[in-house]
């Protein structure tokens, strides 16, 4: 008898133990598509859970009355399992032995700013999102009122090159789920010419795995099922250079339990056939443009900066960051984003910039100090502001050696109107044009007509502030400094070395001055 109930007993938990097992693999694997990998939070979280309950499933615990008595040995397995999920969450952090995985994320390579190739309208952006999203929305109308009314324009706009072109592009997307039952695909997809503005509906047939799609057609159920184990990013819809659309994903590598992440390649999914295939990440087709994600990116670099010089780094010194914002540019064909950088201060300025390479990942940093890109388009905004235009985010671009922020100055209607572009040494200096050209020449002219003294000649010097004033002249501050050997040198605040400021008598400077004795950068300040 007593056989019997042990055997009812233990057939009843193993029910429920394959309930639980089909429970998790159902919500956690076929819904939330947790990746089976033990680098993934939410994987280690499920299978913490299959193991609890496992032990108590199958645990020597007793039922009186309404209450389930353990002996002590029986809760031996749940807590080995707990304090295994806590060394997880702990293991490979800065402070338990992973601060190296944190400190050489990034490929940062300083470089000179004369490395940078001199502007061609080409390596613009001269559409945005916004833009594209507006230009886009009108050539969707033309897919006809049926068509219309089942589909809708996906909001990705993702940044490609093309035949040496930039193009931001994005696909047509199911409206709901009755629409995915009653077309199962989709028409095509809306390409955005960057340069020109033009915008186009480019009908390709078939598209059926999609982000808007369901079941065995969802797009990262279709990633999940090629390789149930890896642990993917976001998918962008890229071209390729005939116009095939495909969907691009980056598979991470992580260190344990994803403290550190880094790209170590890529699936690439037809949506037509839902074929998948995947590349290592230096071995990527040519045409993909986005092998790294810019989060990544921006979280590489914050963490390679934060722990650059150590763990205990108090006095944050060369701690610095991505500003929040971007712009893409095109160089030899790739896809390019640069971004200022700054001291985690968040001041006023920027302590440098950089160009990030999408398909590899690699950053060209340079450092040099000057206005941040929100002074930069309120001065552009400034400059025409009697039509209330608002500057896009600019790009950074080299015009005849001089670094210099290039914008689009767009209506309320998300058009653009005007082109600016704002020196980066002294924001106060722009130049607008109707066309790019037109701009461009202007800026050109603010050189030739003297009006900057960047070209004059320029050493290094030391000397000592025996005097120090502030002035404002044509709006700017300047800071006059006497040197003890009674020459007067002069710094614009504008250039955003906010130490300037509390320079005081007796201080030893060394900086690089020009013959007018303009201060462009101070190399040292001792006090």
């Amino acid at each position: 008898m007593n056989m019997k109930n042990n055997n009812k007993k233990i057939g009843f938990k193993a029910a429920i133990f394959i309930i639980l097992t089909i429970f998790l693999l159902v919500f956690c694997q076929y819904i939330l598509l947790v990746p089976f990998n033990l680098h993934s939070p939410m994987f280690a979280i499920e299978l913490s859970l299959f193991l609890l309950g496992l032990f108590f499933c199958f645990s020597g615990g007793k039922v009186n009355g309404k209450n389930v008595i353990f002996k002590t040995k029986d809760l031996y397995g749940p807590i080995a399992v707990l304090l295994l999920f806590l060394i997880a969450c702990l293991i490979g952090t800065p402070y338990t032995g992973g601060l190296h995985n944190y400190k050489n994320q990034s490929k940062i390579t300083e470089v000179e700013f004369t490395s940078i190739p001199e502007f061609d309208r080409t390596q613009v952006q001269l559409v945005d999102k916004n833009t594209a999203q507006q230009l886009g929305d009108r050539v969707f109308g033309t897919l006809g009122s049926d068509e219309v009314s089942q589909y809708q324009i996906g909001d990705d706009w993702v940044q490609i090159s093309m035949n040496g072109n930039l193009y931001r592009v994005t696909p047509i997307d199911f409206g709901s789920l009755f629409n995915y039952f009653v077309t199962r695909t989709t028409p095509g997809y809306v390409l955005v010419d960057c340069n020109s503005g033009e915008a186009k509906l480019v009908r390709y047939e078939g598209l059926k795995y999609m982000k808007s799609a369901y079941f065995s057609h969802d797009l990262y159920r279709r990633f999940f099922f090629a390789d149930p184990c890896a642990q993917y990013g976001s998918a962008k819809f890229e071209l390729d250079d005939e116009g095939k659309p495909y969907w691009i994903a980056p598979v991470f590598r992580t260190t344990w339990v994803n403290k550190t992440r880094d790209v170590k390649g890529i699936m690439i999914l037809d949506p037509v056939s839902g074929e998948c295939t995947y590349y290592d990440k230096g071995s990527a087709p040519e045409w993909v443009d986005n092998v790294y994600p810019v989060e990544v990116i921006y979280t590489q670099f914050a963490q390679s900066k934060r722990y650059e010089n150590g763990l205990f780094n108090f006095s944050k010194k060369g701690i610095v960051e991505f500003t929040d914002d971007y712009a893409y540019l095109l160089f030899d064909d790739d896809v390019h984003i640069y971004t200022g950088v700054t001291s985690v201060g968040k001041d006023e300025s920027n302590v440098g910039f950089a160009y990030v390479d999408l398909r590899n990942g690699e950053i060209s940093y340079i450092r040099k100090a000057g206005a941040e890109e929100y002074s930069a388009r309120s001065s552009a905004e400034g400059a025409l502001q009697q039509y209330h235009y608002s500057a896009i985010f600019p790009s950074m671009v080299n015009v005849a050696g001089r670094p210099t922020y290039f914008m689009g100055l767009v209506d309320s209607a998300n058009l653009i109107k005007s082109y600016a572009f704002v020196s980066y040494e002294n924001y106060q200096n722009v130049a607008t044009g109707a066309s790019v050209e037109e701009a461009y020449k202007n800026y050109l002219n603010l050189y030739e007509k003297g009006t900057e003294t960047s070209d004059e000649e320029r050493k290094e010097i030391v000397f000592t502030v025996s005097n120090t004033e502030h002035i404002v002249k044509d709006g700017n501050t300047l800071i006059l400094l006497l040197s003890d050997e009674g020459q007067i040198y002069f710094y614009d605040v504008s250039l955003g070395d906010l130490r300037a400021s509390f320079i005081k008598e007796g201080d030893q400077i060394k900086a690089i001055v020009g013959d007018s004795g303009r201060i462009y950068e101070f190399s040292q300040i001792i006090s």
